[in-house]
């Protein structure tokens, strides 16, 4: 394995980009950035400094914010099955969901510490050279 074999996550270079990723408008994606908090990065200090997005902190943020859930998942309850189909998948729906949240932790949380190790093999490699 070559020492710069860390494969970058794709980015989204503008607005733009990451509002047709997300399927929303430019300015409901600026919005999500200030009251939301989707992960975009600024190049520069400015509130109009130039911006870029992961794709994959996009769709760990899509999973876990529950901002672009369906209305009909929100605050379902967590209950046995009554025999009411609606409210049955809504349960499910709500669980499932907190599921893929949990998951999607984890995976990241993972992939993060696999960077750090990553990293350290390379320093210690340099260092034994």
């Amino acid at each position: 394995m070559a020492q710069n074999e860390i494969v970058p996550s794709t980015r989204l270079n503008s607005w733009k980009e990451i509002a047709t990723f997300l399927g929303r408008g430019v300015r409901t994606v600026q919005r999500w950035e200030r009251e939301l908090q989707l992960p975009v990065h600024r190049i520069g200090n400015g509130p109009r400094s130039p911006v870029y997005a992961l794709i994959s902190e996009l769709n760990f943020w899509i999973t876990t914010s529950g901002a672009m859930r369906p209305e009909a998942a929100h605050g379902a309850p967590l209950r046995p099955a009554t025999g009411k189909p609606v409210e049955d998948s809504r349960r499910l729906t709500s669980k499932i969901h907190t599921l893929v949240r949990e998951v999607a932790e984890n995976s990241v949380r993972q992939r993060r510490q696999a960077e750090i190790l990553q990293k350290r093999i390379l320093e210690m490699r340099s260092r034994m050279k």
